[in-house]
This record gives C-alpha cells, structure tokens and sequence, in this order.
C-alpha cells in the first residue's frame, strides 16, 4: 500500500519557472527520455501534454494503442484514467456545495441511511467490530478518512470481507481471472459499502479506498439524475469534452488502448496471466502481455450502472488537459465557469491533521498534504520537489499523471496503459526533466 501511494507523490526540488516555453533541446531532452521506455518494451506508449500560460509548449504522443495490430497512439486515443476520476468526482462536490446543496460536514447518512448503522474494526480485536467513534462525513469521503478502503488495498479482515461480498467499483479486465465489477447500480454499491466494516474510525487515519465511488450516489440523490447524466450536464458538456465518460464513445472505439502489465502483477491477491502460464518463469518476464484488451473491455459498452466516481473515466489527453486548465485558472475554461475561484482554492489546500501527516505518514513523505480528493504541495522543500506551494496533483492506476501549478500557470497531463503504476518512475522524471528545463 506504501509503495502504491508513494508513486503519486513527486520526488524534487522546488524551483521558481522563469521561461515560458520549451527550446528544442529542451523538448528533444524530454522525447528521447520517454521515447525509450517505449522503444526498450517497458511500455506500450507514452502521450504527454503540457501547457503553460495557458498556451500548448509541449506535446509528445509515441508507441501503440494496441502492440499486436499496430495501431499507433494520437491525439485521439482514449486511456483508463482510473483514479484521475477522483477529481472529477470532487468538482461534481463542490458545485452541489457551492449551490448550497450540500455542507461538507454533512453525515453521508443524511444521503444514504445505510451509512447511519456502518461499524468499524475494533483496533484491539481484529474479528469484532463496534460502533465508530462518529459517523462518517462528506469531508471524511473527499480526504480518504472514512474508514473505506480497497479489496486490493491489503490482506487483513475488512480487506477479505470487499472481496467475498465482491466490493469493488472498478472494471479490471483481467485474462482467466474473477474479478468483476459490482453488479449493482452506483447507490446499491453504496449501500453494499455502508454494510462492510471500516478500517478505523472516520477522521483518525489516511487510507485510500472506495470514497469518491460512494460520493457519486450522494451526487444521485442530491441532483435526481444518475451520476453519469449529471457530470454530463454540469462538466463534460460545458467544457466539450467529448471523449470523457464511464464508457467509450462508439465514434471513438477506433481509438481505444490495450492495457498491458508486465512480470507478476497481481489484483486482489490474484495473479493476472493466462491459465496455465508458469508463475516462476513470469515473475522475471519483462514482456508486456494484455489484461484488457481495447477490443474486447468492458469499457466499449454500457452496460453497468455503476458509474465509480473513483475510478471509472475514460479521457483522451486532450479533453483532461482541459479538465486541468478549467483548475488552473480558478473554475473557468473557454469563458465558462464550471467551479467558483473559492471551491478551488478550498480543494487544492491541505484538509488532514498535523496528526495523520505526522512522519508522512498519509503518503510516506512529509511535506505533502491532502486536500479535496486531490494531494497537495504544503512544503517543496521538506518534500524535496520541483514543485512549488499549493500545487495539486493525482494519478491513476495505469500510470496516468496531472498536475496542476498555479503559482508558475503550468498544466502537464501524462497518459499511458501500463500497470502497476509504481514500476517505474515516469510522473519523477517528466516534473525533473520539464521543471529544469523552464528553469534555465
């Protein structure tokens, strides 16, 4: 778990941007470094768009969609983004909190009622559960505090309870395997949710898990539209992004990756390969082998209802690069204003306890905090990053990146389709290798 969260987290040093473009060694620099993960077989590809000022200085797209038919990456292709979803989910919030529709204090189960009777673990006695200290809040879902976690997120009794009542949100196309997606609607996942223990009490501990996925029902019963429907109306549709959704576009099927992973990747303690494969031989393999392919995913139809505020988009670069700017420039894109300044300065700052951060221990590196379903830059220097403060940031599964830098007016989004995310350390060397570049 420690591993997986500290690959989100940006390893630099802090450093003021003076330039405002790239020159062509700069850029050269960049695409030759990328370009190689690729060219190795470490990747299948690799599209990076970065903007400064709010004008394009880089742009970089290289290796296949799909290995096998040769379909190359372009503007157009589409990527899971997985947990980028996470800050979708945190605008869909903050309007409905902006319109007076919600307090972030509310309790979830003023939402849904199954919350009002959800225990907790007792942190003495694994195999009990008692009645947590309070219940849970909006705020508490927003900054991972809940007490929600993940199937895969660890080997213990709440994390094997998700995994026999098949709690997971996520599709994850995955070669012989049994792992689907919940087959409910997004409240009835929800619901499922509140039955489960939690980890620990609400507000105590940072532990990631399905929040933003139980956030979206609270959007569904605030707005009487499903989740989909109202990210549609309120998000996608005012800032033409045609490419976002919970499933691919049928005009977009064309442009659809593969998912690939490579050595012993395992999900929810279950090893991902074909049948029969020889665990031994692949724990060293370096081969890319698929586990979702882009003409046979589950993304490319309709046919769940569970729409996962916490993982389930898929976005070309160009659409969630725009998803970014809208951040950047305070909740406004194109002369239309999706999000108050306030609500985004109120996300981006850092919502968790001196105690929860206290060693780094939300992400294993102080100096960086949490703020509303995105991390936050509290201290470049004790964090040791090119950032500066206040920037915000998060990633994917899939090793997806964004961030987004409103002391220097930098957007940089990276998209790729290769699991785990912490395997190299891509979302590192893009900020190192862009932030001494504008420096000099």
């Amino acid at each position: 778990m420690r591993i997986l969260l500290s690959a989100l987290i940006f390893l630099f040093v802090s450093t003021q941007i003076n330039a405002s473009s790239l020159d062509a060694n700069d850029k050269n620099k960049i695409t030759k470094h990328f370009n190689t993960y690729v060219d190795n077989g470490s990747l299948p590809n690799i599209s990076i768009l970065i903007k400064k000022d709010n004008k394009e200085i880089y742009r970089h797209a290289h290796g296949f969609a799909d290995i096998d038919s040769g379909t190359n990456v372009s503007n157009k292709t589409i990527y899971r983004i997985y947990s980028m979803t996470k800050p979708v989910t945190g605008v869909a919030i903050m309007q409905l909190v902006e319109n007076g529709q919600l307090r972030l204090n509310d309790k979830v189960s003023k939402y849904i009622p199954a919350f009002k009777n959800t225990k907790v673990i007792n942190l003495d006695f694994q195999d009990y559960v008692v009645k947590p200290k309070r219940e849970i809040t909006i705020r508490d879902l927003l900054t991972h505090t809940s007490g929600l976690t993940y199937s895969w997120a660890g080997e213990g009794p709440v994390n094997q309870i998700y995994r026999k009542y098949n709690i997971r949100p996520y599709y994850f196309g995955a070669l012989d395997a049994e792992l689907n997606k919940f087959p409910g609607n997004t409240c009835q996942f929800a619901a499922a949710a509140a039955s489960a223990p939690l980890l620990h009490n609400p507000g105590e501990k940072w532990s990631y898990g399905i929040n933003m996925d139980v956030l979206g029902c609270v959007v569904e019963v605030i707005s009487k539209m499903t989740f989909a429907e109202y990210l549609q109306k309120n998000i996608f549709d005012p800032l033409n992004l045609k490419s976002i959704g919970f499933s691919v576009n049928q005009t977009d099927s064309d442009y659809f990756t593969t998912l690939y992973t490579s050595g012993a990747f395992s999900r929810d303690g279950e090893v991902v390969a074909p049948s029969g494969l020889n665990q031994a031989e692949l724990m060293f393999s370096k081969e890319l082998r698929s586990i979702d392919s882009f003409d046979k995913s589950p993304y490319l139809t309709n046919s769940s209802k569970l729409y996962d505020g916490g993982s389930g988009l898929v976005s070309n670069i160009d659409d969630f690069s725009k998803f970014a700017e809208m951040l950047l420039n305070g909740g406004i894109l194109g002369g239309i204003r999706i999000l108050s300044e306030a609500s985004v300065d109120l996300m981006s700052k850092n919502h968790l306890s001196d105690e929860i951060l206290k060693d780094g221990s939300a992400f294993g590196l102080e100096g960086v905090g949490f703020g509303l379903t995105v991390g936050t830059i509290m201290n470049p220097g004790i964090a040791g990053t090119y950032s500066s403060e206040g920037e915000f940031f998060w990633g994917g599964a899939a090793s997806t990146i964004f961030w987004v830098d409103r002391k220097n007016n930098v957007t940089a989004t990276m998209m790729t389709q290769f699991m785990p995310s912490d395997k190299y350390p891509l979302r590192e060397e893009l900020k190192t290798l862009l932030y001494s570049s504008l420096s000099n």
